[in-house]
């Protein structure tokens, strides 16, 4: 296959999960390498993914230079739309482990556990006007920093289970995905229709147990984060029709601004609820 996907899954055994993804979720078998222990899959939204057998060898060999590989217990968000029909529809496959919850934001997922326990997240977005998306766009601030107050240097240090996350880490992802989506943001609105791919994540197996995400003080990461917001806020006020200006990528596909502000959006809160869920569990 020449080209790669950019995301890997563990797989305890390939077959198995082959057989759930594509009778249960729909998804597309594109080639199976048995002898290697490894298959390509096209996902719900059109992506490739790999599954990869415990005897696979120099994984990252298999993807993309760009890539992200999600250990067991992660999630993979997915494009969602009448997610009661495809929670009956699921159902009525024999698939059990389902949840269907909403978020603060009015976005609403249908939580799907897979073979190996990962989490795939059907999304449904909730409908904004543009006003009310800035709103929750420019609350976003004051949420991550009364999510940190009061956190003294060591509770950053805090996880809700071992090996997950600690409150530094999701700080600064917090802060990368708006550079990461920031340059597409900014063209979209000064140069609407312009082609351009949106960068793509290094992957979090790559940076963020890295010393300089596991232990570095967060204050630069939330002045990034407070400064790009506000920067966005600021040029949207003197551009007409901000919302629906948008870029393509190189398959025709659109990214309009007010989706990259919603996922934005979506994004943040997921990540506040849980530095604040760390906070329940250790009383801070």
């Amino acid at each position: 296959m020449t080209d790669l996907p950019s995301f890997a899954l563990h797989a305890s055994d390939v077959a198995t999960s082959v057989a759930f993804y594509t009778e249960k979720l729909g998804f597309t078998l594109l080639e199976q390498r048995p002898e290697e222990d490894i298959a390509y899959l096209r996902d719900t939204d059109g992506d490739r993914l790999l599954l990869a057998g415990p005897t696979v060898q120099n994984l990252p060999s298999y993807l993309n230079e760009r890539h992200f590989i999600l250990e067991p217990g992660g999630s993979l968000g997915f494009q969602g739309e009448d997610l009661e029909a495809q929670q009956a529809d699921l159902r009525s496959k024999g698939v059990t482990d389902l949840q269907l919850v909403q978020r603060r934001t009015g976005d609403r997922i249908l939580r799907v556990k897979t073979p190996d326990n990962y989490s795939f997240d059907f999304i449904q977005r909730a409908s904004h006007t543009f006003p009310e998306l800035l709103a929750l766009y420019a609350r976003s601030l004051d949420e991550l920093d009364e999510a940190l107050a009061g956190l003294s240097e060591a509770d950053m240090g805090l996880t809700h289970d071992v090996g997950g996350w600690n409150i530094r880490q999701i700080v600064h992802h917090i802060a990368d995905t708006d550079i990461l989506f920031g340059e597409s943001m900014k063209v979209a609105l000064s140069a609407s229709g312009t082609k351009m791919n949106r960068a793509e994540a290094v992957g979090n197996d790559k940076i963020s147990t890295e010393p300089e995400y596991r232990d570095r003080p967060v204050a630069t990461s939330v002045a990034l984060f407070r400064a790009f917001h506000t920067h966005i806020l600021d040029i949207v006020t003197y551009i007409p029709n901000a919302g629906e200006r948008y870029v393509e990528n190189s398959q025709g596909n659109k990214s309009t601004f007010s989706q990259m502000a919603n996922l934005i959006v979506g994004h943040v809160a997921e990540h506040v609820d849980e530095i604040w869920e760390i906070r329940r569990k250790h009383e801070r």
